[in-house]
Parts: C-alpha cells; sequence; structure tokens
C-alpha cells in the first residue's frame, strides 16, 4: 500500500493517523515526539473510544491498541468498519485475542511485541516456586500464623525443575534454576539445548520436582496437561505457571494438591484469588496472584519502546515482528 506524503516545516511526513486506545501517559515525550513526526497522533483513552468518528474516517491509519483499554477484545465487525486500516499494533506477546488471520485475508499486519518481558516472567516464576516452597500460601490463610507441623519448607538444591517448552521464557528459566543448583529437564516441541536434558513430554512429568509450564497460549497449547497427563506427577510435585491457567487442568490439579499427591500449584489469574472460595474449597498450598510477572519497570520501558518502534517500521515500510 503506497504513502501519501505532505511537506510540513522542511519535514516529510506520512499523511497518516495513528490510533493509540491506551493511555497517553505510557509514552515519554521523546516518544510521543517521534510518532508526531511520523504522522496524525490520537490517543483513545477509554473503552469508548472505540466509537470515536477518528476510527471511521477516510485516513490511512495504524491502529495500537492497549489490550487494557478494549477489555482484550478487538471483535472482527469491528475491524470491518475501520476503513482504510494499514496495521494493528499491540504491545503484548500474546496475540490471541485478535483474529489474525481474518486481518491477514483483509491485507492488514498484526504485529507484537515479543520477549519484552523475558527476564521479568522468568524471574517471577522463580518467586511463585521459592513461595511454594516456604509454604507461604498456607500460612497466609492461616492468618499468619505459623504451625510448625503443617508448615515446613522444603529446599530446591538438587531438586529438579522440568519445564515445558523451551522458547525464551522456558530457556530463562531453565538457566535460573541451574544458577540455583537445580537439576534441568525438558520438553519442546522444536528447540533444542545442550546445556540442559531434553526428554519426551511424559518423562519430564514423571520425573521433575517442579513442572513449570511455559509454552505459549493457543488452541494447539490449551490444557496439553490435562487430567491423565497430572496422574504422571510424581508425588510430591509442584506446579508453577506464569502462563494463566490455560495450559493444564486447574481443577484436577488443584484436587491434587488437596489430596497431598501434589505439594503446592501457583499460577496466575484475573479470575481468581488467594482467598477465592472455590480455590479455599479445594485446600492447600496453592498460590495466584494477579497477571503481573511481566510487570517491571524495566519490561515496561522496553515494551513501550519496541510499540513505538513497530509503529516506525510499519510507516516506513519494513514493517518488523510480524505475526499473521
Amino acid at each position: 500500500m503506497d504513502l501519501n506524503f505532505f511537506q510540513i516545516e522542511g519535514i516529510i511526513k506520512p499523511d497518516m493517523k495513528i490510533i493509540f486506545l491506551n493511555p497517553k501517559k505510557d509514552f515519554s515525550l521523546s516518544q510521543i515526539s517521534l510518532l508526531e513526526s511520523l504522522g496524525d497522533v490520537v490517543f483513545l483513552e477509554t473503552k469508548e473510544g472505540l466509537q470515536n468518528p477518528e476510527l471511521f474516517d477516510q485516513t490511512e491509519k495504524i491502529l495500537a491498541i492497549g489490550p487494557d483499554t478494549t477489555e482484550w477484545s478487538f471483535p472482527n465487525d469491528l475491524i470491518n468498519r475501520i476503513p482504510h486500516l494499514r496495521a494493528v499494533c499491540v504491545p503484548t506477546t500474546s496475540f490471541s485475542w485478535i483474529d489474525g488471520k481474518y486481518l491477514r485475508k483483509k491485507g492488514i499486519d498484526l504485529i507484537n511485541v515479543p520477549k519484552y518481558s523475558t527476564e521479568s516472567v522468568a524471574e517471577y516464576a522463580i518467586s511463585l516456586m521459592l513461595n511454594l516452597v516456604k509454604k507461604i500460601p498456607l500460612i497466609i490463610m492461616n492468618n499468619w500464623k505459623l504451625d510448625y507441623d503443617k508448615h515446613q519448607g522444603f529446599e530446591i538444591k538438587g531438586k529438579t525443575a522440568g519445564i515445558i517448552g523451551l522458547g525464551s521464557i522456558g530457556t530463562r528459566i531453565a538457566e535460573l534454576t541451574k544458577s540455583l543448583g537445580m537439576n534441568v529437564v525438558y520438553w519442546s516441541k522444536n528447540s533444542r539445548d545442550d546445556r540442559f536434558q531434553y526428554k519426551k513430554i511424559d518423562e519430564v512429568l514423571k520425573t521433575a520436582d517442579f513442572i513449570f509450564p511455559a509454552l505459549a497460549r493457543n488452541e494447539e497449547t490449551k490444557n496439553i496437561i490435562n487430567k491423565d497427563k497430572l496422574e504422571l506427577l510424581k508425588q510430591g510435585a509442584f506446579i508453577v505457571s506464569i502462563t494463566g491457567d490455560d495450559l493444564f487442568d486447574l481443577d484436577y490439579a488443584a484436587q491434587l494438591v488437596k489430596s497431598g499427591k501434589l505439594s503446592g500449584l501457583a499460577f496466575e489469574s484475573d479470575k481468581y484469588t488467594i482467598n477465592n472460595l472455590k480455590l479455599n474449597n479445594f485446600g492447600g498450598n496453592i498460590l495466584v496472584t494477579p497477571p503481573i510477572a511481566w510487570f517491571t519497570k524495566e519490561a515496561f520501558l522496553e515494551d513501550m519502546r519496541i510499540w513505538v518502534e513497530n509503529i516506525e517500521f510499519v510507516i516506513k515500510g519494513k514493517p518488523q515482528n510480524l505475526v499473521n
């Protein structure tokens, strides 16, 4: 698609509208200045912005969609109503909440931000593991009263970490657990790393003391650790998930914690809390946190940097981080 250009104060600018469905405060002044040099920048900071006439005019446009502003939803019927849409740029690694195949059929690029939070998420996984082995969820649910019979913890040195998925985050979890004196086994569909021991997925589940699901969330990986796979886990194992509860059977895993087959379960969720009645009914060493593994100062700044850079490359006709 060709760009139309016009001259402003000696600077060649594309006749392009860059519409953010995201708060303006997330960006630095220098980033906003760069964006304004590239096109007409509009910030729509609430979900009500989805009805703004700027979306539906005849200008060629790029949409930069913050998932919280749109409640992790951008339906196809809305896409159909937006004319001259060149690209949709999201600040997330996950892009399953937008129909990328549908966008591609319409000739619209879908662009994400990969690997901006690898360190943050991997460190968070380690923090979840350490909280489980020290029985912090049980102590919290006991109103911070220590029970010497029930709250004795474990050491992780010499234990085995089992990584399911060896992408950038899975690899970093493997590196961190190995540096803590743990043995590392892993399963990955495609990746291999001689620093760690590869096993088939069933063997990882049978032998690891800690299972770390670290796969991308999509239809192929959903519930990959189902009830039958959970039955393979060794007595006293832990599950530590930084991918929500999509990759494993949450209800059955919680039952295994209650029965004592598993020693603990940790995961992120925007549906449950540590005091959630359903999880309390299951009981046991279960830690639930909001989905904040990615949310560190460093990761946030890197996310915004790459997001702006992605938009710049689209306008220059050299899109990067295409996912459709």
